[in-house]
């Protein structure tokens, strides 16, 4: 699919809807030396996600890992000026989600809404998994092969919400070109950037019968990065961005046991570095490409020796287009925010 984009963007001159060129737009409301925004344009774009997040446990020779079921994620967004809107499902359609006997059945999805005015940025986002099995039942079934079923937790949930905020220092960059697609890297650019991310998520263990556990976590991460895009070629760029942080996390645990429940607090200082690498193509109208993000943060349980590992690796291929906005919208826009002249002619 970002091959035939390219094709029919970059080399095949007839038309598009009307717009002479096939991947031009008549005018872009704003076009500096270093970025091009497309502000009066609607962006939509569709993502296939291969995503797996564990959640580990290290005490000692005791190491317990989790993983959800699905394996390939969709998402799609809404993009229009300065705000992004994505909403993230699973599709178990797809052979990769569906090995159910071995692994277990997932369910959850996710949304979430973004602002960027290129200088100061922010975003809140929800997601909910419901299903988990273990990766390392090697470690507790002796004998095990793969190919047996894992141990399986299914009335295990995880329940997360999520605040940041930050700012970009250098505005000859454009963290909106490779996010979201409002705008577009004209010369090769980079930034440092500051960023405060707040975390609330439950873990929650529902399972029948025995000991299970709920643990309600506030995490709170102070990080600063550098981003950098590279344009390679007219509408060819690579993105690469590392970014470590450091925080606190505050754990209030309910243990429920058949002779009674336990509630207990753990607080911990927290660890976390994030990257991504990304590739792709951002023509006029349409663009496409693809990125790998990684994760890992680490923090102790309270003064015991235990260890806990959040890890996630993802990997996202993107394709999506550029249509003007509808009339009316456009008008409710301008008059709910009214844009200087010269701020709308780029002037």
């Amino acid at each position: 699919m970002c091959l035939i984009a390219l094709l029919v963007a970059g080399i095949q001159p007839g038309s598009f809807a009307g717009v002479p060129g096939g991947d031009t737009l008549s005018t872009p409301r704003l076009k500096t030396p270093t970025l091009e925004k497309f502000n009066d344009w609607i962006v939509i774009k569709a993502a296939f996600v291969n995503a797996a997040e564990s959640y580990s446990v290290d005490a000692g020779t005791y190491h317990l890992e989790l993983q959800p079921n699905p394996s390939e994620l969709f998402r799609t967004y809404f993009n229009y000026r300065f705000v992004s809107f994505y909403i993230t499902y699973i599709p178990h359609f797809l052979p990769a989600n569906n090995d159910n006997d071995i692994k277990g059945r997932s369910k959850g999805g996710g949304l979430g809404l973004s602002y960027n005015n290129n200088e100061w940025f922010g975003g809140v986002s929800y997601a909910r998994t419901k299903g988990y099995y273990v990766s390392n039942t090697s470690h507790f079934r002796p004998g095990w092969k793969e190919g047996d079923p894992y141990i399986q937790v299914p009335d295990l949930k995880i329940t997360n919400f999520e605040a940041m905020a930050g700012y970009n220092t250098n505005q000859a960059f454009s963290m909106s070109a490779v996010s979201d697609q409002t705008q577009r890297q004209l010369k090769s650019a980079g930034a440092f950037i500051p960023r405060l991310s707040v975390r609330y998520y439950i873990v929650d263990d529902e399972s029948p019968g025995g000991t299970t556990q709920k643990a309600n976590n506030w995490q709170v991460l102070l990080g600063a990065g550098y981003h950098h895009t590279f344009v390679l070629y007219k509408r060819l760029y690579l993105s690469g961005a590392f970014t470590p942080a450091f925080g606190y996390i505050y754990t209030k645990l309910l243990t429920r046991d058949p002779a009674g429940n336990i509630h207990s607090t753990i607080n911990s200082p927290i660890y976390q570095w994030d990257a991504r690498l990304g590739f792709g193509y951002n023509g006029h109208r349409f663009f496409c490409g693809t990125y790998g993000t990684a994760l890992s943060s680490r923090y102790t349980q309270g003064l015991s020796t235990a260890v806990n590992r959040n890890i996630m690796v993802s990997l996202q291929l993107f394709l999506g287009i550029r249509i003007g906005e509808p009339k009316a919208l456009g008008r409710l826009y301008k008059k709910i925010l009214p844009v200087p002249a010269s701020k709308e002619t780029g002037h």
